[in-house]
């Protein structure tokens, strides 16, 4: 019982907050930006 009522949690609170955070914003920041010459960000390394 307890698994089918966090199921009905899960899909009826989790997941509409996440489909309305994704409709309002990107989660990833993308955008075209006609003036760019490269999209590509450079990593700073790290010490092992």
């Amino acid at each position: 019982m307890r698994t089918v009522l966090l199921a009905i949690v899960y899909y009826l609170v989790i997941t509409p907050i996440g489909l309305i955070t994704r409709a309002v914003r990107d989660p990833l920041a993308r955008g075209a930006d006609p003036k760019a010459t490269s999209y590509w960000t450079a990593s700073t390394p790290t010490a092992v």
